[in-house]
This record gives structure tokens, C-alpha cells and sequence, in this order.
């Protein structure tokens, strides 16, 4: 197995960074969208980390090369992703649990 060349990893183009800068910003005026709706707290809490995630996974994807890299280091972000959802999901039946929704 011959080691991994960061040069050989090529910077995301403009229109890559633009695509991904517009995604970033609708996804966070969405966020503040949602502050304004009259939701359960729980709801409040799992929609805004989901924007969360997906506004973390569209940066690792494209600004951190995640897409080109060797699999051992996708199959790395996918345990973390999976570990984010199953600490999401715990954090909302915390909040409903207390009463918050």
C-alpha cells in the first residue's frame, strides 16, 4: 500500500466552492427561519442540529477533500456521522423527556 500524496489531492474548483457557499447559506438562513417558527422545543432541537450536520457533512465533502480520500478515512467520518446521530437522537428524547416538548 503506497501512502497517501496530499498533492495529488486537487483544491475544489470555484464552482465547486460557489455551489457549496450558496448551500451553506440557505441552509443557514433556514436555521434562522426556523427560530421564528412556533415548534416543540424537541422538534426546535433535532430539525437545527440535522441543518447542522448536513451544513458539516457538505464541508468535510468538498473543503476537506473527504469525497477523494482512502476509505479507511471515509469509513472514519461515517462512524463519527453515525456517532452524531445517535447523540442527536439522544439529546431530543432528553428534551422531550423533560418536558420541553
Amino acid at each position: 500500500m503506497k501512502p497517501h500524496d496530499p498533492s495529488s489531492t486537487p483544491a475544489p474548483t470555484i464552482g465547486a466552492a460557489l455551489v457549496v457557499l450558496l448551500a451553506l447559506l440557505i441552509l443557514t438562513a433556514t436555521t434562522v427561519g426556523l427560530a421564528f417558527l412556533e415548534l416543540p422545543p424537541a422538534v426546535h432541537v433535532a430539525l437545527a442540529m440535522t441543518i447542522a450536520a448536513i451544513k458539516a457533512a457538505l464541508v468535510a465533502a468538498v473543503f476537506m477533500h473527504l469525497l477523494r480520500e482512502a476509505p479507511a478515512s471515509r469509513l472514519v467520518a461515517l462512524m463519527a456521522a453515525i456517532l452524531l446521530a445517535i447523540f442527536m437522537l439522544m439529546v431530543t428524547v432528553d428534551i422531550r423527556h423533560l418536558g420541553g416538548g
